[in-house]
């Protein structure tokens, strides 16, 4: 025996149904791959500012050494007493202590870029990209550039989900229609068979099926159904208020970002200008060496905060980028 069916209301909307339930599902599975590719523009970036940090450490360790020896030798010809040298010294101790931490969170961070890449940890990472090279980028950083949020795929997914959900109010209302299906059968009696001389028979046929006396199951499917459809529709329209939000706070946050990196630039030259005056200062016995350290520490932290605001700004173009779904396409 064989059914095809030929008109089957309730199985047509539940395909078309399950269609777009799985386009919902590959949106999905976009904007996970989206958020995975900012995931790691962060930690590479994170990775490269905190090597960075490492290396302002090592400089500013650096040239207060040369302090210290400063220090020494002017000592040695009766200038300053030895407590510069002292001074100078607990400095570098201090400045070492910080270099110690940031040494800690460059290798964690190296470390966690190895997690979002799923290499194992004994593969050596190594950075070639250089911090002054990197220029925060986005295509949708103008404001007259042509990008939208609906392009996301979490949106999309919810515009799938809403459509699959039309379809469901559709098939519970096609579950209560007559179908229509072909049929078709044929018996063999063999001579052998135990009540029957050998023969056969055939039947071929369309047949329909109804039940129109559902009580009010029916009723309660179209209702779940509808139900259904607007809670859908409603977290759609938050999920599309919420893009908004976002796009709009990751607009504000990237021209905040900018301010603070042009101000942390000026700071960083301003600081190194501050360096060279106060060495000059001390060299020629015009200042205690307590300016001299105080000024060092100054540009160290400005440094530091320049790398900050720099890594900042790269984020701040990415978050743009994911908000607007750029790494969902």
């Amino acid at each position: 025996t064989v059914m095809m069916p030929l008109l089957a209301p309730e199985g047509l909307f539940g395909y078309a149904a399950a269609k777009k339930a799985a386009e919902a599902e590959a949106a999905g599975a976009r904007r996970a791959a989206g958020a995975t590719r900012f995931f790691t523009i962060q930690a590479y970036t994170g990775a490269l500012m905190a090597a960075k940090q490492v290396e302002a450490f090592d400089t500013a360790l650096a040239t207060v050494r040369a302090h210290v020896k400063q220090a020494e030798a002017m000592h040695e010809q009766g200038l300053v007493t030895g407590l510069d040298a002292r001074m100078a010294s607990l400095k570098a101790s201090e400045i070492e202590v910080h270099r110690l931490t940031a040494q800690a969170q460059a290798d964690n961070a190296i470390s966690g870029l190895r997690t979002i890449l799923d290499l194992p940890e004994t593969v050596t990472l190594v950075l070639t990209d250089k911090t002054e090279d990197l220029e925060g980028t986005s295509g949708c950083a103008s404001s007259g550039a042509s990008c939208d949020w609906e392009g996301r795929g979490d949106l999309q997914a919810y515009t799938a989900g809403v459509a699959a959900a039309g379809h469901g109010v559709k098939m519970a209302w096609a579950s209560q229609l007559p179908a229509i299906a072909a049929f078709g059968s044929m018996g063999h009696y063999a001579q052998d068979a135990p009540f029957q001389d050998g023969s056969g028979d055939w039947t071929i046929g369309i047949g329909l099926t109804w039940n129109p006396f559902q009580g009010l199951s029916g009723v309660g499917k179209v209702r779940a159904a509808r139900a259904e459809e607007r809670a859908v529709q409603a977290k759609r329209d938050a999920a599309f208020n919420q893009a908004e939000l976002e796009v709009l706070q990751a607009r504000r946050m990237l021209e905040a970002a900018r301010d603070r990196a042009q101000v942390a630039a000026e700071a960083s030259k301003e600081a190194g200008i501050a360096l060279e005056q106060a060495r000059l200062r001390y060299r020629t016995g015009t200042s205690p060496i307590t300016e001299l350290l105080n000024v060092q520490a100054a540009a160290t932290n400005t440094t530091l905060s320049e790398l900050a605001a720099r890594l900042n700004l790269l984020l701040a173009h990415a978050a743009l980028d994911l908000a607007y779904g750029v790494y969902d396409r």
